[in-house]
């Protein structure tokens, strides 16, 4: 089944809001909100089950785009049975009121975010972790399973691994991977285990069963779509519709929004899934009805966060801090377990696979978050301090129950003075890393990657990099906004927000470990950062523009546009622009000319080259298998031609593939064919160290492809 690109758009979303409403309107009148609260939260009741459903069924090897097509049609029609039933069929619909003006405004948003959001990078190159999740994605819809049991690998000669498999460092969890991102485990024989946590790639197998490669590459436009659109929710439930608007605006102009929203990798699905764990946390804090059914979405919302990226585990403080302040305060209802439970059963599941499905990857990243800490003196000196008070708090309410009122009554005497030093702390802090933090720091090189390069740190400027794209007027916005909640607006409300936005704002502001390339690396900034700098200042922005004063409203007024035509210069070139555009056409077409189910070798001995990024999609996306002599020393060409003359009795075509420079053909008993040659090129936003990108960059990989007699 191939359908047009719209027509998987509207199915994927009809067929999340259609049982989500349904499943809503069983609460009748009890539903406490308007419209739009029910049409979202409708959407993201059948976005978070369906999503959390796919993604078991791909776990245990069952995934199918029919398998999902049926569990949908038995849930609609239970879910009519039951709200058609004579019981609940009188005037039990919630009573729901619509804003037109909000609506229009919507609309007029939703058409504009499509046209900058629904252009995706043409990312299915290996080599990088955008490609690995759409290859990931393709074969988990073609195979039905996130493990991949690989036939050709189980069967490979033992003497011919060390050439054709990349031998990872010491100290890995794996001891090969046979292309960047898939992990060969060895047992059992044949196992390839892929990088990442699973549940963006899954989205991008239903999308990839529903209408090919170029349907999975829209999954991320989506995500982006609706995360502004959770921010929005998030904060009009705070402030209202007036700041809401600026701050979806802003978001959505952002040159980092919009690149991103087209760069398929999870951090637009984390977005999504983060603001609307926020929004109805919210609405939980506030109390609204049904309030089991607030915890619970907020409670799965914000679980489906850690099947989505591996370092979201510190987002467990929050409900954790939550739980301990309503057992405290004996505030807690029996509602309220739905939000905790939910959590804890997601956060078993999200450990149970990271050690079962996706172990090298997830000991590997726990033994650099070690390291990070190991290297940090400051970090283990705060986190053992926090510990040790919460520790010495439980027990001495434990023992004493009479101190948890003395305590409270003290911590509520002293959270003014708190939450303003906190303010100038952090103002202090952003006077630091924008005027003298880059002039004290200097670049670092702290480790190798597998592309054989070096990564080097530019942490020192941070915060002046973050600048290039909200510039410095919406930097100084932002802080004096955040400073602003944080002594006006701290409260039960605004913990989600602020608890998460701080860390994070913080934690990647001091160290944002990542790939040496700019832009790459920014995409740290896009689930929570990102957006908190945007709401903060557009919180500053709205509060001054309902000032009293003519003068502080004018003077607002001008702010904002600033603010906004600063958004929108800093991306330029971003919006035009669209990587790898027309390489899915060049590997369609050289596809069409390889045997079905081929053996392809390629000769690129570099860490990183054209049998990865070219054999990816080949090995992924169109079922040919795919090696590279890694070690043309280690290649035994008697052993080599063995297997050769061995896949070719099975009945497959075996195929050389040649680069300039690269290893030449091993000889033995077999010769090949006259090559094919073939170019696949493209353009790419330039990959740079120390500025801001702005030019454009020619790829090019040349391919003479024989085939073996």
């Amino acid at each position: 089944m191939t359908l047009p690109a719209p027509l998987a758009m509207l199915l994927i979303l009809g067929g999340a809001l259609i049982p989500g409403v349904l499943a809503l309107s069983l609460w009748g009148r009890r539903f406490d909100g308007d419209a739009l609260d029910f049409t979202f939260a409708g959407l993201s009741i059948g976005l978070l089950a369906f999503g959390w459903l796919a993604l078991i069924l791909a776990e245990i090897g069952r995934f199918s785009i029919s398998a999902l097509g049926l569990v949908w049609v038995v849930t609609v029609l239970a879910l009519v049975s039951v709200r058609f039933s004579s019981r609940r069929r009188a005037g039990n619909w919630p009573h729901l009121v619509l804003d037109r003006r909000e609506c229009a405004v919507l609309v007029v948003w939703a058409l504009a975010a499509s046209w900058l959001f629904f252009r995706p990078h043409e990312f299915v190159i290996g080599g990088a972790d955008a490609g690995v999740y759409v290859n990931l994605g393709a074969n988990i819809a073609r195979e039905g399973s996130i493990l991949i049991q690989d036939e050709t690998v189980a069967g490979l000669d033992p003497a011919l691994v060390p050439a054709l498999l990349r031998a990872m460092p010491p100290g890995e969890a794996a001891p090969y991977y046979l292309l960047p991102g898939f992990y060969i485990t060895g047992a059992p024989p044949g196992l390839v285990t892929p990088q990442f946590y699973p549940l963006h790639p899954v989205w991008q197998a239903i999308g990839y069963a529903l209408g090919g490669v170029r349907v999975a590459l829209l999954l991320t436009p989506l995500w982006a779509w609706l995360g502004c659109l959770a921010v929005y929710m998030t904060v009009r439930r705070l402030w209202g519709r007036k700041i809401g608007l600026l701050a979806l605006a802003g978001l959505t102009m952002t040159a980092l929004q919009v690149w991103f929203a087209r760069y398929p990798t999870s951090e637009m699905l984390t977005q999504y899934l983060l603001w609307t764990a926020m929004w109805t946390w919210i609405a939980w804090a506030d109390g609204r009805q049904p309030r089991g059914l607030w915890a619970a979405l907020s409670g799965v919302a914000l679980g489906q966060v850690l099947l989505t990226r591996i370092d979201s585990y510190v987002l467990l403080l929050l409900p954790l801090l939550a739980g301990l302040w309503l057992l405290g305060t004996r505030r807690g209802r029996r509602a309220d377990f739905w939000l905790f439970g939910c959590v804890a059963l997601l956060t078993v599941h999200s450990l149970a696979h990271g050690m079962l499905e996706s172990a090298p990857y997830f000991f590997q990243q726990f033994r650099y978050g070690s390291g990070v800490v190991a290297r940090s003196r400051a970090l283990p000196l705060g986190l053992a301090l926090l510990a040790g008070a919460g520790l010495a708090v439980m027990v001495t309410w434990a023992l004493r129950p009479g101190w948890r009122h003395r305590s409270i009554v003290l911590a509520l005497r002293l959270r003014q003075w708190l939450v303003i030093a906190a303010a100038v702390l952090l103002a202090l802090l952003a006077l630091y890393a924008y005027f003298l933090r880059p002039y004290l720091g200097q670049a670092t090189v702290s480790a190798y990657w597998y592309g054989g390069g070096q990564i080097f740190q530019w942490d020192h400027e941070n915060f002046v990099r973050l600048g290039w794209y909200l510039g410095p007027l919406g930097l100084a916005l932002s802080v004096a906004g955040a400073c602003w909640i944080l002594v006006k607006e701290c409260n039960r409300r605004t913990v989600f927000l602020l608890g998460a936005g701080l860390f994070f704002s913080l934690f990647y502001l001091w160290r944002i470990q990542a790939n040496p390339h700019q832009v790459y690396a920014m995409r740290r900034y896009v689930p929570i950062v990102l957006p908190f700098f945007v709401v903060s200042a557009a919180f500053l922005l709205g509060r001054l523009l309902t000032a009293r004063r003519t003068w502080v409203r004018w003077l607002s007024a001008g702010l904002t546009l600033i603010w906004m035509l600063g958004i929108l210069s800093s991306a330029r070139g971003f919006v035009s622009q669209v990587d790898y555009r027309g390489v899915i056409a060049q590997l369609d077409r050289l596809n069409t000319d390889l045997v079905p189910r081929s053996v392809l070798i390629f000769n690129d001995v570099a860490p990183v080259g054209a049998g990865d990024m070219v054999g990816t999609p080949l090995r992924f996306l169109y079922g040919h298998d795919v090696f590279t002599v890694r070690d043309p020393k280690a290649l035994d060409p008697g052993r080599f031609a063995q297997a050769v003359r061995r896949w070719q009795a099975d009945g497959r075509t075996v195929y050389w593939a040649s680069v300039p420079g690269g290893s030449p053909w091993p000889g033995g008993m077999n010769e090949l064919n006259t090559p094919r040659s073939y170019e696949i090129d493209s353009t790419v936003l330039e990959n740079t160290y120390e500025h801001k990108p702005s030019a454009l960059s020619e790829v090019r990989w040349h391919l003479d492809i024989a085939p073996v007699r």
